[in-house]
This record gives structure tokens, sequence and C-alpha cells, in this order.
């Protein structure tokens, strides 16, 4: 993996600024994956995407994450803080997350595999939860048989259904990462979903409205392009910054 420059980060932005969460949560992929192709990112399960987008997120904003939750019981703050690394410790390797899997359970056969980032972004558009399910079934469900004949995705009982879904939490646990919280103030214990892919996305927008608002000062006070001014490292840039206002 490697560190994206400002002007490459900036450009991610931009690209992404009206699309979906998981075309960004590929763009973001895209820039900083430089091991991968990106037909092989978009097919990476989301377990293993999400570890790759905490590994970037550690790179560009340092490896603490301070998160903040409201307490459904007494509405108040709760803070909860952690490190990348703790939430990537479930993450299994490319090659194990990958390929095929095969679901035996009563009566049922079916062959699979484990949603992607590509599958996410496809589904972009559904406004119907219940039809997205049906069409992610769809796409990740190989082959099936049902009382020894085949079957199609969407015919399988609920019980298979249900199974497979199992079957592919347990495979992919990185998939569905959750923070626990337990507030301080009425002592009420809860979980939530953290959602990387969308957590760095707000966490670049910030940083992409500040770095224009600096690379706009730098440009009026001193008529410099705005790829020399990117090209500057922090701390000389804050120099200048500083400079400016003196």
């Amino acid at each position: 993996m490697r560190t994206p420059t400002p002007a490459q980060l900036l450009e991610v932005w931009e690209r992404g600024s009206d699309q979906s969460a998981a075309a960004r949560a590929r763009l973001l992929c895209g820039v900083a994956c430089d091991d991968l192709d990106a037909a092989a990112q978009a097919a990476l399960p989301l377990g293993q995407r999400d570890a790759r987008l905490l590994e970037l997120r550690a790179r560009l904003f340092g490896p603490e994450v301070t998160g903040t939750a409201t307490c459904p019981r007494c509405v108040t703050a709760v803070e909860a803080t952690f490190r990348c690394s703790d939430l990537q410790a479930c993450a299994g390797t490319d090659a194990a997350a990958a390929g095929e899997r095969t679901l035996w359970t009563t009566g049922a056969r079916v062959r699979y595999r484990l949603p992607a980032g590509a599958d996410l972004e496809a589904l972009a558009a559904h406004a119907d939860v219940a039809a997205a399910r049906d069409d992610l079934l769809a796409r990740c469900v190989l082959d099936a048989e049902w009382d020894g004949a085949p079957c199609a995705p969407r015919e399988l009982p609920p019980p298979v259904v249900d199974a497979l879904a199992q079957a592919m939490a347990e495979a992919d646990p990185q998939a569905d990462l959750r923070l626990a919280f337990a507030c301080p103030e009425c002592g009420h214990a809860w979980e939530l979903t953290f959602d990387i892919a969308s957590f760095l996305w707000q966490e670049l927008d910030v940083w992409a409205q500040r770095l224009l608002r600096d690379v706009d000062a730098l440009a009026r006070a001193y008529h410099w392009r705005e790829a020399d001014i990117l090209a500057l490292s922090p701390r000389r840039r804050q120099a200048y910054l500083e400079l400016c206002a003196s």
C-alpha cells in the first residue's frame, strides 16, 4: 500500500463527491492499493476491503480513532477511542477470504462467494431492501441444489438463505465491525456498526475543504499554482500560512 499525495487525495475527493458510498470506497482503495489492479480491488471481500481502508486511515490521519455516539436511553454524548489495528485483528488474508465456498445444510448445497465492493456498488440504486437482498444473493450464489435438484438463488428456502447469511458473516467478520459503548451517566451498554468507508470519507471531506482554503489563501498571497502549493510539506505550508496572517 502507498500513501497518496495531497493532489491524488483531492482528485479522489472531487470524483467521489457525487457518488455512492460503495463507489467512494472503491476510489479510496484505488488510490492507495498499488498491489492490486482495479478488477482485483473490486472483487475483494468487504472485510478485506475495509481492512485496507483502516490501514489507509492510519496512514492519512493517524492510528487512533475517536468516535462519538448518543446514548439511546438518556441521549448523553459518549466517546469511544480505539486504534485502527484493533479493528484489523480479525482480518484474514486476501487469499483466505476470496474464492469459492460451499455450504452444506439440511437438504441443500450452495456454492457461493463472499460479497465484494463491486456488489454493493451494483446495488447502490436499490431503494427496496428485499430486492437488494435478492439481487445480492443472485450475485454471490454460484450454483445451488435443493432436495437434489438445481435451484435458483431466489428459490432457496428462507432457512437456507439464513444459514448462508450466517456462513458469510462467520467467514468475513471484518465486514461487520461493531463498537461497544457504555454510557457513564446511566450505565446503558449498546453496540453500533462502524463503517470505515463512510467514516474515512467524512474525514477526507473535512481535510479537503480545509486544504482548499489553505490553497486559496496562499495563491492569493503569493500567486502560486495549486500544484506548487500541494507539493509543499504540511509543515512548510503551515509556516507560509502563518506568515500570511502575521
